[in-house]
């Protein structure tokens, strides 16, 4: 029996941006926002497993806090670490506020009429945030 792999959040973070960078430069709004978001939730979760984190389906539904997709995920992330990524936040918050609000893993069935430019630039945006708080992991030796 074929058991799946094993998540690696850090690899999914970089390659769902590569991927979503590739479709927004050629105007593939609908896959590029799906992905990007996927980025901006695997970064997320690549740090906060490092830092002890439980991101993962194991655990008791308290321990599970953080089994979100990105649209939850991206406030309890800034709420809860906030004050040891202050730059990030502030960054974060006089940018774009909430920027996945309009984002749902369950997009990935709509026509892609529904997405344009303008939307899938601010789901991009909070990406690259989320590319920031990555590097300052690096830099922190936490990832």
């Amino acid at each position: 029996m074929h058991s799946p792999p094993k998540a690696d959040y850090l690899d999914a973070h970089f390659r769902h941006w590569e991927d979503a960078e590739f479709l927004f430069l050629g105007e593939h709004w609908a896959g590029a926002d799906q992905l990007f978001g996927y980025s901006a939730e695997c970064g997320l979760k690549a740090v906060m497993k490092r830092l002890g984190m439980s991101v993962d389906q194991t655990g008791s539904p308290k321990k599970r806090k953080y089994l979100k997709h990105i649209k939850e995920l991206w406030k309890l992330f800034f709420s809860d670490f906030g004050a040891s990524w202050e730059a990030i936040w502030i960054m974060s918050n006089s940018s774009t506020g909430e920027p996945f609000q309009d984002w749902d893993h369950s997009d990935r069935y709509a026509n892609r009429t529904h997405f344009n430019r303008d939307r899938v630039r601010s789901h991009r945006k909070a990406a690259h945030t989320v590319k920031f708080v990555v590097q300052k992991a690096k830099l922190e030796g936490i990832i």
